[in-house]
């Protein structure tokens, strides 16, 4: 006679889990600012604390050493500033100027191409045309669009100060927030639970450096092939290609684009040189930078980061897509060691997957070399 009572305590228990879901849902929707804050303390305190950590085993003090990385930080971008800024903005320049002509040019070979293969009709761009569209700019809102910028920028300078002061706190004094989280969960999983935590903290850095070296390492030598090939504004498609590529899968197709179009419009036959460049230097950050310095802890499938960076992005914009793939990183790691592997302790896998061989492996003075600074 209890197993109807019983039953329908397991329905009313699944209907109300799905209601505090929903309702927990519409919350976090309707703070997205505060919730995208939090994200971004933990990120920037989990990768300031490695350079404060290193200095606290050193002896320093960690109000000392945030303020020493915080002070390293600054003097390194003056430093770049003052050798990269100027060339940049001479060529930021030089591209401003010449954007309508490259636009015409780039129009002219479209039509060529598509006049070629017989599709659709012709596209003209002309003076009167580029007057038409910045009248319709300018009527079209453009003042009223302006204090919902100026809303925007403002909102963004709060929430950095914000993230900024909370991540210095949080890096100093990180002991309070995490035994304060551990302490959350029954004495017996405390353990279990720092062992976690430790694990997503080391996630996160390798995730950063591997990122950092990447995006490095394209905008160099991505600037380099391209002023070697001589395709213009070699260096500002170059800083655009590292910056980019902070954006997995997406911002390398999106960074090869420019490079394209300025090689066809100066001299076709250059192509050639610009896919082959971009495809080295491809194989190179995903075939040796990437398995040594993110390592089997951040190796992510392709369709997963997509949807990650796609999720993201609609919830809390541009920023929200930096945040996707650490963040897609920590779950996986959650789902390896809080699920998966109490899983594989239920009993014995009849057909187990067979896992293909690494073949991206690399010699082992160089592994070695690059454990030694990654450590």
């Amino acid at each position: 006679m209890e197993r109807p009572v019983s039953s329908g305590r397991t329905v009313y228990g699944a209907i109300g889990l799905v209601f505090a879901l929903l309702l927990g849902g519409y919350f976090v929707y309707s703070i997205t600012g505060v919730v995208l804050a939090f994200l971004l303390t933990i990120l920037f305190s989990i990768i300031f604390s490695a350079p404060v950590n290193y200095l606290h085993r050193r002896g320093l003090g960690r109000t000392w050493g945030m303020l020493a990385v915080v002070a390293a930080l600054v003097v390194a971008l003056w430093v770049f500033g003052l050798a990269i800024v100027p060339a940049v903005e001479a060529q930021s320049s030089q591209f401003v100027n010449a954007f309508p002509t490259l636009l015409q040019e780039a129009v002219g070979l479209f039509n060529r191409v598509q006049g070629f293969f017989g599709l659709g009709a012709r596209i003209s761009l002309d003076g009167e045309s580029f007057s038409e569209l910045g009248r319709q700019v300018l009527t079209g809102g453009a003042v009223s669009t302006a204090a919902g910028v100026g809303l925007t920028v403002a909102t963004a300078v709060s929430l950095g100060l914000v993230v900024f002061i909370a991540t210095i706190y949080m890096v100093i004094r990180p002991e309070p927030w995490v035994e304060g989280f551990v302490s959350l969960f029954p004495a017996g999983w405390r353990q279990r639970t720092r062992e976690v935590l430790f694990e997503l903290y080391h996630t996160v850095q390798r995730w950063f450096l591997g990122q950092l070296a990447a995006m490095s390492f394209i905008g160099v030598f991505w600037a380099i092939s391209l002023s070697i090939i001589d395709v213009p504004f070699a260096l500002l498609l170059g800083i655009f290609s590292g910056l980019i590529s902070f954006i997995p899968y997406l911002g390398a197709t999106i960074s090869v684009v420019l490079p394209v179009l300025l090689a066809l419009i100066s001299d076709p036959f250059t192509v050639v040189y610009v896919i082959a460049a971009f495809v080295i230097i491809q194989q190179i950050e995903g075939n040796i930078l990437q398995p040594v310095l993110m390592s089997r802890a951040v190796d992510l499938h392709p369709a997963l980061v997509i949807f990650a960076i796609l999720t993201m992005g609609t919830l809390f914009g541009i920023v929200g897509v930096f945040v996707a793939v650490p963040l897609v990183a920590v779950v996986q790691v959650l789902v390896r060691e809080l699920w998966v592997s109490q899983m594989d302790e239920m009993g014995t896998d009849s057909d187990p997957p067979v896992h293909a061989p690494k073949s991206r492996k690399l010699p082992a003075f160089i592994g070695r070399a690059f454990r030694s600074l990654r450590s």
